[in-house]
């Protein structure tokens, strides 16, 4: 007979499902090799009887397996062996969910051995899922810990009918789960049987243990099983207003995607006894009108010592909140508007009075192109001569992305105030007088500013005083990058008349460097080049028409038809069809639907 090594092992099936030693008693068949070599005249009957009463053989299959005499155990019991009938300890696992293994279950009919189980462990109880034969071997799963145990506890301590000592097997262990059709069509019905379809309320508590799904694995913890539910509403009860998830072991819900799509009409969610240890995997379901949800018995609630902020976290995501654990809340504090109101559009260019638009161009203008030149003293007239100035710089996100480039040159001038504490180096920091401004702006790297990349806001607009706030984008020139780098800017300037003309009395630089995006539009061509016009429409071919009318409708907004009447109507001269779109829009003669696509 062959010795149990490594890598023969008896299996399950080899061990339970071939032979069958189930005899009842203490008795048992022992076939010994003869030897014809050697005479042995030892009494092998006593001997052989003396070793199986003290023999503990190992039916289940555990890895240590084999012969334990109990002399061996006394004289080992110092070194801490375990004695023969020590049991396997059952740890609780994240889930909670167990595989039992019941070595010849199968010999047994399956009621009575259910009924057998269930007795045992009363008043506990058995919902045994997935139950499969192998030959004569049952494995089944429970999903509760303290069933699990118990059940731990049975192994042979049950006398079946025939004598034999019913072995029970318990280990950690998930079933594994494969949504197919069939199993979506046994989904499908079982929901159908669980909806109320004039409450419109979906009970899926315990869902797995539901006695039409026993023979198959379906907890909702499973994302894909958790999807193809919610699916099967979004395509036949979308009209949901209620769900129940009451103990499902539940721990995330990141995977849902698209849920304000699929049960728009949710408004009360029951999702206790699940397994969420934060208020954030309820996510998912921000912006549904819930106004009752349930969500004792999960370990995020043990993280809230205070009321009111559990209470705040909830209603955070969920501001219409009126029933918090079956607890009714104060109402929440909201404006009384009868009606919606929407924000304005987002404009490019704000304009606190339009008679400043023309003295705003023209000096925005002016200044960039002398500051975008090689020299930059010019600007003298455009400051003054108490003019203050103060630079500061950051990196995007507070960090440096790999893929940009060093801001080292703005550092040693950044003056915020959050970092610099020193009254002193404050002060050396703050550029005083326009003679030391445009020293600091002639310091500069050199520039190439977008000024299509710019925002423009006019916020104070009067005789005696100018504010205004400018971003943009620019390339630094000349500093040896084989790809020159790209710097977001953001400028604060306070204008006050002087003579005849304006000049600027305070101004606040702060720079950074462009994002992805930004860097993507930059220097973007705003007016796509078109062949010039010949002199008469007959001269241009319709090829280029079309280009025109595609490059004007691009610029201005308008449709097709609209930008080529317009062009029509200027006898094909691309710059006058401009000039003349222009003072048309500031005058409100194009109507809505030319913009209309």
């Amino acid at each position: 007979m062959s010795k149990g090594g490594k890598f023969n092992k008896p299996t399950w099936k080899s061990q339970y499902s071939e032979h069958d030693f189930r005899g009842g008693g203490d008795t048992r068949k022992v076939i010994f090799k003869t030897n014809k070599h050697k005479k042995d005249n030892r009494d092998w009957v006593s001997a052989g009887r003396s070793y199986l009463q003290d023999e503990d053989i190992d039916m289940g299959g555990s890895s240590g397996g084999g012969r334990y005499s109990k002399k061996f155990y006394k004289r080992d019991k110092k070194r801490g062996t375990p004695p023969p009938n020590h049991k396997r300890r059952l740890m609780e696992g994240p889930m909670s969910w167990f595989r039992v293994t019941l070595p010849f279950g199968n010999k047994y009919e399956k009621s009575f051995v259910l009924k057998t189980l269930l007795d045992k462990i009363q008043p506990l109880p058995l919902w045994p899922i997935t139950w499969k034969v192998n030959g004569h071997v049952v494995t089944f799963f429970v999903d509760d810990f303290k069933v699990a145990e118990k059940l731990n506890d049975l192994d042979r301590q049950i006398q079946m009918p025939d004598g034999f000592k019913l072995l029970v097997k318990v280990h950690n262990g998930i079933p594994n789960v494969d949504v197919n059709e069939d199993l979506k069509e046994k989904i499908k019905l079982t929901m159908a049987k669980r909806y109320n379809a004039p409450n419109k309320a979906l009970d899926l508590t315990k869902f797995h243990a539901d006695p039409d799904l026993q023979d198959v694995f379906c907890a909702l913890f499973k994302p894909v099983v958790f999807l193809t539910v919610v699916e099967i509403i979004a395509e036949n009860i979308p009209e949901i207003e209620a769900i129940n998830l009451f103990d499902n072991k539940i721990a995330n819900l990141s995977f849902l995607k698209k849920v304000k799509e699929k049960l728009p009409h949710l408004k009360i969610l029951h999702i206790g006894n699940n397994k969420f240890r934060d208020i954030s995997m309820l996510d998912p379901f921000i912006g549904l009108p819930i106004v009752d949800i349930v969500l004792n018995g999960n370990p995020l609630c043990s993280k809230y010592k205070d009321q009111e902020a559990y209470i705040g976290e909830v209603r955070k995501r969920f501001p219409k909140v009126m029933k918090l654990d079956g607890i009714d809340l104060p109402p929440p504090i909201s404006f009384d508007i009868s009606e919606e109101v929407h924000l304005p559009p987002n404009l490019q260019t704000f304009l606190v009075s339009q008679d400043g638009e023309s003295i705003v161009r023209q000096f925005l203008e002016q200044y960039f192109t002398i500051f975008d030149s090689e020299n930059r003293q010019p600007l003298l007239q455009a400051y003054h001569e108490s003019a203050l100035m103060s630079m500061t710089m950051s990196y995007p996100y507070g960090q440096r992305d790999k893929s940009g480039s060093w801001l080292n040159w703005y550092t040693t001038d950044n003056r915020n105030i959050m970092k610099v504490q020193d009254p002193e180096r404050r002060q050396r920091l703050l550029k005083q007088g326009h003679v030391a401004v445009v020293q600091f702006l002639q310091e500069m790297p050199q520039t190439k500013h977008d000024i299509h990349s710019f925002t423009v806001d006019l916020v104070i607009f009067t005789p005696q005083m100018i504010v205004l706030t400018v971003t943009g984008m620019y390339k630094e020139l000349k500093t040896g990058h084989k790809v020159p780098p790209t710097r977001s800017f953001f400028r604060t300037l306070v204008i006050v008349p002087a003579g005849t003309g304006f000049c600027i009395s305070n101004e606040t630089l702060h720079v950074t460097n462009a994002t992805e995006d930004q860097a993507k539009n930059l220097f973007k061509i705003v007016v796509p080049a078109v062949p010039a016009a010949a002199p008469s429409a007959p001269a241009l071919d319709d090829s280029t028409k079309q280009q025109m009318i595609g490059a004007m409708s691009e610029q201005s907004g308008m449709n097709i038809e609209w930008s080529r009447r317009c062009l029509e109507e200027t006898q094909w001269d691309y710059t006058r069809a401009v000039g003349a779109f222009t003072d048309a829009q500031k005058q409100g003669l194009i109507p809505p639907e030319a913009f209309v696509k």
